[in-house]
């Protein structure tokens, strides 16, 4: 009777969410479905076509997010194995960084797309058929190999396909979208968790199996629809050295902000793995618990996505990135502090995360530093810093919440983010030209 009840508790939010979902698009249709379709018929198809790429992509990672380190724990892992998984997957991506943002100049950038999404199949399909933890350990090498492929690429091309006073704006329609059309994936999630019998191996596993069938068909759709894009660097491992160092000098602030980003990487790193695990742990969370997590932060995020895209083309990239900063202060205090067995407050928690998830100033800022035929480089240089400062962080991590105080994991990143990282970043120039 009580699973019963569980259920059909858990199909009206659903429903409810659904019906949430109907009324957004609506809503969006009937105020602002004109002004949209001249947004989108301004820009160019690749623009579009990464779009479509983008919502159908972000429904089928939300759907696994939350549960990936959580399955890899079910797999057999310990705090300091799955801190050691994701730091080895940082390791390669920094092998990986600088080759991958010289190509992003000097080649083809469909064709190091289509390779990064057949890397991502490969990623998902270890993940789906995971016998023991250690399958994980390739899972996340390809995984972080889309990354730096992938996620750059799509980062590029976007940045390029914008122009200066709509470019925050295109990234905040994006993200308003994906959040859109995923917003119920982490509770959807959850519910099929829950019915393949819970957090364990053979509850999660099925997530994999359908984000699989997914992102082979998008990835079909975006190698047969974007148009390729080239720049004209020249090749050649002298000049490919001589261009790194070169990007530091084409604009102002550059090594200070690298340096953030770098640091950022220690206050994500070393938190990234666990928050879940934490909240199961813990907090007593259940599997729809954490997928009603995700989807509050998605819900936040996707409300909040294009106002603080139109603040930050209006107001500025650095004063959007203060505005939301407290609240990722905020979500981590809430975690740490929400009494056991009280989902409400974890809610919260990821709430206030989705505020800062909505905003895409951060990224915004990245690429307006440099000019458009530097931006590959550059990415590289700096995926390459966080990448290397990300391995002994997640190390850490995973030491800090097994042996010693797990609380520090969250606490720690607050300092070093509040106390070091945004006062230098107040030393970085504005990249918005009013």
């Amino acid at each position: 009777m009580l699973k019963i009840i569980i259920i059909f508790n858990l199909l009206g939010c659903l429903f409810s969410l659904i019906v949430y979902w109907c009324n957004a698009c609506g809503l969006i249709y009937m105020l602002s479905i004109s002004r949209l379709k001249k947004f989108l018929g301004e820009q160019s198809r690749n623009y579009r076509v990464l779009l479509v790429r983008g919502v159908a992509a972000s429904f089928l990672d939300q759907l696994t997010q939350n549960f990936s380190n959580l399955y890899i724990v079910e797999l057999g892992a310990s705090p300091v194995e799955l801190g050691g998984i994701r730091a080895i997957g940082s390791a390669v991506s920094a092998l990986f960084s600088i080759p991958a943002g010289w190509l992003s100049d000097v080649y083809s950038v469909k064709r190091i797309l289509i390779v990064g999404m057949l890397i991502q199949i490969l990623s998902i399909a270890f993940f789906a058929f995971a016998q023991n933890w250690l399958w994980i350990v390739v899972a996340v090498i390809l995984q972080t190999l889309t990354m730096t492929l992938v996620w750059r690429i799509q980062n590029i091309i976007i940045a390029n396909s914008l122009s200066d006073r709509d470019r925050a704006t295109g990234y905040g329609l994006r993200t308003t979208l994906m959040q859109l059309f995923s917003v119920t994936a982490p509770t959807i999630g959850g519910f099929l968790v829950y019915l393949f019998g819970g957090i364990s191996v053979e509850g999660i596993r099925p997530l994999y199996y359908i984000q699989l069938v997914g992102i082979i068909i998008v990835s079909i759709y975006v190698a047969f629809s974007l148009e390729d894009i080239r720049f004209s660097a020249e090749m050649g491992a002298r000049r490919i050295l001589a261009g790194f160092r070169e990007v530091f000098s084409v604009g102002r602030g550059l090594k200070r902000f690298a340096f953030i980003q770098a640091l950022g990487s220690i206050t994500w790193g070393m938190s990234m793995p666990f928050p879940f695990v934490y909240a199961v742990e813990f907090k007593g969370a259940d599997s729809l618990t954490i997928g009603y997590m995700g989807t509050c932060q998605t819900l936040i995020s996707m409300l909040l996505a294009l106002p603080l895209g139109r603040l930050a083309d209006s107001r500025g990239r650095k004063f959007t990135i203060y505005l939301t900063r407290p609240f990722f202060y905020g979500s981590f205090l809430l975690l740490v502090l929400a009494p056991p067995s009280n989902p409400y407050v974890l809610l919260l928690a990821w709430a206030l995360r989705g505020v800062m998830m909505g905003s895409n100033a951060w990224m915004t800022m990245s690429m307006e530093l440099v000019p458009p035929e530097y931006r590959g480089r550059w990415t590289g240089v700096t995926s390459l810093l966080q990448n290397l400062t990300r391995v002994p962080a997640m190390l850490i991590g995973g030491y800090l919440y097994q042996d010693v105080d797990p609380n520090l994991v969250f606490i720690i990143p607050i300092i070093i983010d509040l106390f070091i990282r945004m006062p230098i970043l107040k030393t970085v120039p504005e990249t918005l030209k009013k």
